[in-house]
């Protein structure tokens, strides 16, 4: 497994399809990131979907077309398509959890998911690249991708 630990000034080149960030007030890679995304993160964390009238739920249970769940848990991750605005193809805002076991667990079942695109992980302040490929290895053997770190 290698796991390449580039600089700040060199955090923001080409090099993965995929940039996984923690949450925003987690990071200021994060903060950084969503000013060039055009605020998406924040705008997406601020949002609220709005709930269905009482007569619109009223006429869907009378009619059993079935009552849509459109909620998402607070702690969804968030993908952004960023080809045109950073040198990648994709942001990806993944909730910290507070324990980098869960957190990198989240981000290999992501990953995974997304068919292992080129991979680069901005850590949160406080957490070095050698606990992020410790963790990793428990979860998958071998890939290389590069950190970030705060």
């Amino acid at each position: 497994m290698s796991v390449s630990v580039l600089s700040q000034a060199s955090a923001l080149n080409p090099g993965s399809d995929l940039w996984i960030v923690p949450d925003l007030e987690r990071s200021r890679w994060t903060a950084k990131l969503d000013w060039y995304l055009n605020f998406q993160i924040c705008k997406a964390s601020r949002h609220h979907t709005p709930k269905l009238p009482e007569f619109v739920g009223y006429v869907l249970r009378e009619t059993e077309q079935g009552f849509p769940n459109v909620s998402l848990p607070a702690d969804s991750p968030l993908m952004i398509s960023s080809a045109d605005l950073l040198p990648n193809k994709w942001v990806l805002v993944i909730p910290w959890t507070e324990n980098m076991s869960d957190w990198t667990e989240k981000v290999v079942k992501t990953w995974r998911d997304l068919k292992e695109p080129s991979l680069r992980i901005f850590l949160p302040p406080g957490q070095s690249a050698g606990n992020l490929q410790q963790q990793w290895q428990k979860h998958q053997a071998s890939q290389e991708f590069t950190v970030v770190l705060d």
